[in-house]
């Protein structure tokens, strides 16, 4: 689909062309996209479906004519209009269908920056989720058979929180990426960095406590100054 009609059904559906990229500094910023075989994997699986609905339609629309009933012009004339009718119902909804995959696919961003990552998908109802990588606890690269076979694969960042339930967790999912290790890899690489720096300990930036002996000290010494000036009896 070209750029052209693409800003016209963003304009259309009030969607910005592309996200706001998350945290982090401007020059650490990778976009990633899904792979071509995802889009190719969704246009076969599309055509299947619109295949097998067109065989059903075609076997209702034909069953009047099979009939020992003989017919009259003017039934003739009904059937034509209504199967033109159909048909044309169907190529529109197929049309419109295969926009919406096509549109899915351009419209599927994946952004790591150096402290956090955002995936955005959806036309009619745009997802967006955005994780920090003060919270991620673990990443992994999935693959099914068939998945292995396009070349594709999903990167699952989990990270703690989200949810009212202890231990309980979210996932942020780069689905049918074609680059899966690599993917994998830049996050564990900058998490790594990211906690090397102190950003992911919450603890990092409180001054260390004093030990119990020395607070008792301080303590004493405060009670005994203010004993000799006579503030306390």
């Amino acid at each position: 689909m070209g750029s052209g009609w693409k800003r016209w059904f963003c304009e259309l559906l009030r969607v910005p062309p592309e996200p706001q990229p998350p945290d982090g500094t401007p020059e650490s910023i990778q976009t990633f996209l899904a792979g071509k075989n995802y889009y190719r994997w969704r246009v076969i699986q599309f055509g299947i479906v619109q295949f097998f609905i067109g065989l059903s339609m075609a076997a209702m629309l034909a069953a009047p004519l099979l009939s020992k009933k003989p017919h009259t012009a003017q039934f003739f004339t009904v059937w034509t209009f209504i199967v033109a009718g159909v048909v044309a119902g169907w190529a529109l909804a197929a049309l419109c269908g295969l926009i919406r995959i096509t549109l899915d696919y351009q419209m599927r961003w994946y952004i790591v920056t150096d402290r956090s990552l955002r995936i955005r998908s959806g036309i009619w109802r745009v997802n967006e989720m955005t994780m920090t990588f003060a919270n991620v606890q673990e990443i992994r690269v999935n693959a099914g058979p068939l998945q292995k076979l396009l070349g594709l694969s999903d990167v699952v960042v989990s990270s703690a929180g989200g949810s009212t339930h202890p231990g309980a967790s979210h996932a942020a999912r780069f689905a049918g990426v074609d680059n899966g290790d690599a993917i994998r890899d830049l996050i564990t690489d900058r998490l790594r960095q990211y906690r090397d720096t102190g950003l992911g300990d919450p603890d990092a930036h409180k001054p260390a406590p004093l030990a119990v002996e020395d607070a008792a000290r301080a303590l004493l010494a405060e009670v005994r100054a203010l004993r000799a000036s006579g503030v306390l009896y």
